[in-house]
């Protein structure tokens, strides 16, 4: 009776009525919406890296809430550091690209996707410039010294804003990696309703997309036209990263090989298990005997550089291959390390600095000398609106004519691509200079490639960077003495104010956040080209901070040979545990030739 009763119920017809109409109205709502699951296939497909193609469908994503959609992608979980954090996201929904939400069972992931990528269709159509714009970006960079560089910097700015609504469109991050939309014409043909919904004419979309791809690309190729051999774009280059781990980068030819043999030595004995990318330049560079000590080091891989480089009337070289070793290596973070750099404890804490985590980007101080104002230069070479970092720096002040050194370097290339693709520019093409022809090239206003970072940055717009705040020291043994002069240098009035204690080299000695020692570069000797008995290494005791104040008597004075003395009534002395670290480097360095 019951099921009869069922049956035969009043109300059943039109439940099942309704239940029909309502289905009808779902099929027309998904077709009306939402691309079907081979148009999707269709519009991604992988990035493609130097090394290695991510292939596949994109992975189910977490469940995650609304507010977290967009956001940039923590590094990678299976990255060598076990403390590995995700940091903040400081970018716009303009400045980023968004992500393709492919939860199981989520009704919505279609409908995101087809909605993100019209949402930054609309956001490229807005910013393609008028055509006299145009010309303006695309002309000739000429001009020389701070004039050049100020239009540099103009211009990727430019390119900056440009680039990344570039991206938003093409670029799709996924837990399972990066995925390129590289059939957006036919994608656009095939789903005339995103024309219509845009109240738009699907040529003219068409047509405004090519005109906005063609200016990315010349623009590119203007201002940053040394990839052409390793990648098919800076695109493909950038996500290349997205997905990458963390790393170690050097750079050393065969006069340094054994300095940066000992430095990854002697992290492994401190537990550090990041992967390391030795870049060199050609066999003339880096031999193959060298190449091959090096890659029997577990996680050690070496990479020609020059392979990848396109040189065009100026050559790599020395300090400059710096910042395009760091760029082209594979990793996403970056610990870039000098070859006579050496660390007292595991330098992979540097990517849980509070500020690096905020940032993206970390940079050290120079020594605290040399008082100069260099506040009228940065106003002709940095564009409008110059930041406050850039305004609190030594050369803004005063201070100094010296701010970063550049024996360590540690950044997220996927957070700052555009800026250090010019830190790049910087050191190749608009490096040197040609008095002849009256051409002022960068490292004819400035030291070599160490201040070229911050102000790259700068340049670029991008101020997501920080100065590490521990203090700058010199290491060594100290000598008490009345009034000790300086190694080549003239004694003053000052002397009367003199502490009594000095430590003299040329090694300089970055502190922690807790003033205990984290990093040194200058090698372990007083003279790391010396020979015999004077290539004995130093007798690590104790250090001097150097002081806060750049007048102080007791501040830093330079000598002959590159050694430089700091005063002071008393010292710091190392303590057992790195002293043991010391004496275990210089073993290291016993080991494998470095020292005898």
């Amino acid at each position: 009776m019951a099921q009869i009763a069922r049956i035969n119920h009043p109300c059943r017809p039109r439940i099942t009525i309704l239940k029909a109409v309502f289905l009808l109205l779902v099929v027309l709502f998904c077709y009306r919406h939402i691309a079907p699951s081979s148009d999707i296939a269709r519009l991604i497909r992988p990035v493609e890296s130097q090394q290695s193609v991510v292939t596949g469908s994109p992975e189910p994503a977490p469940d995650r809430s609304q507010d977290e959609v967009g956001k940039k992608q923590a590094p990678a979980a299976d990255r060598h550091s076990s403390t590995a954090k995700p940091y903040p996201q400081h970018l716009t929904p303009q400045q980023r690209p968004q992500l393709l939400d492919t939860r199981p069972n989520s009704s919505t992931s279609k409908v995101f996707l087809v909605d993100s990528f019209q949402d930054s269709l609309q956001r490229m159509i807005s910013l393609l410039p008028e055509q006299i714009r145009i010309r303006g970006l695309l002309s000739p960079i000429d001009g020389t010294g701070e004039a050049k560089i100020h239009e540099i910097g103009l211009r990727t700015r430019s390119f900056n804003v440009l680039f990344e609504a570039w991206e938003a469109i093409h670029l799709v991050p996924t837990p399972g990696g990066m995925y390129l939309r590289d059939n957006v014409i036919q994608y656009l043909q095939t789903h005339p309703e995103i024309a219509t919904d845009l109240h738009m004419d699907i040529t003219r979309i068409i047509h405004t997309y090519e005109a906005y791809r063609s200016l990315v690309t010349r623009l590119a190729s203007l201002l940053f036209p040394w990839m052409a051999p390793y990648f098919a774009n800076h695109m493909a280059l950038h996500g290349s990263f997205y997905s990458g781990q963390r790393g170690l980068v050097f750079t050393a030819s065969d006069n340094q090989a054994p300095y940066m043999i000992t430095s990854i030595k002697a992290m492994r004995k401190l537990g550090c298990n990041l992967p390391v990318e030795v870049m060199y330049l050609g066999d003339n560079d880096l031999s193959e005997d060298f190449r091959e000590r090096l890659e029997s080091i577990p996680g050690v891989l070496t990479r020609d550089l020059s392979q990848m480089v396109l040189e065009d009337e100026w050559t790599l070289a020395g300090w400059a291959a710096k910042p395009f070793a760091i760029l082209l290596s594979s990793f996403r973070e970056v610990i870039f390390v000098d070859a006579d750099a050496l660390f007292v404890r595991d330098p992979a804490t540097l990517f849980e600095d509070d500020e690096y985590v905020a940032e993206g980007a970390l940079f050290f101080k120079d020594r605290l000398m040399m008082p100069e104002s260099q506040k009228k230069w940065l106003q002709a070479i940095l564009p409008r609106p110059i930041s406050r970092k850039a305004r609190e720096t030594r050369l803004w002040k005063g201070e100094s004519s010296h701010m970063q050194e550049s024996g360590v370097v540690v950044v997220d290339k996927w957070r700052h691509f555009v800026a250090l693709m010019l830190v790049s520019r910087l050191n190749g093409p608009d490096r040197d200079g040609d008095k002849d022809n009256g051409k002022v090239g960068m490292y004819d206003m400035v030291y070599g490639d160490k201040e070229t970072f911050w102000l790259g940055w700068e340049l670029a717009g991008d101020s997501g960077y920080a100065f590490h705040n521990g203090s700058a020291a010199l290491v060594g043994a100290a000598t008490s003495s009345d009034k000790r002069d300086v190694q080549g240098s003239e004694t003053s009035e000052q002397d009367a104010f003199l502490g009594n204690t000095s430590i003299c080299g040329p090694q300089l000695l970055h502190l922690g956040r807790d003033d205990r020692p984290l990093w040194f570069n200058g090698w372990l000797q007083h003279n790391k080209f010396a020979k015999g008995e004077e290539a004995k290494p130093i007798e690590f005791l104790e250090y001097i901070k150097e002081p806060s104040d750049v007048d102080d008597p007791n501040g830093w004075k330079l000598g002959s040979n590159n050694i430089c003395c700091l005063r002071a009534d008393s010292t710091e002395e190392l303590s057992e545990s790195e002293k043991d670290t010391l004496q275990m480097i210089v073993d290291t360095a016993r080991e494998v030739g470095a020292l005898h």
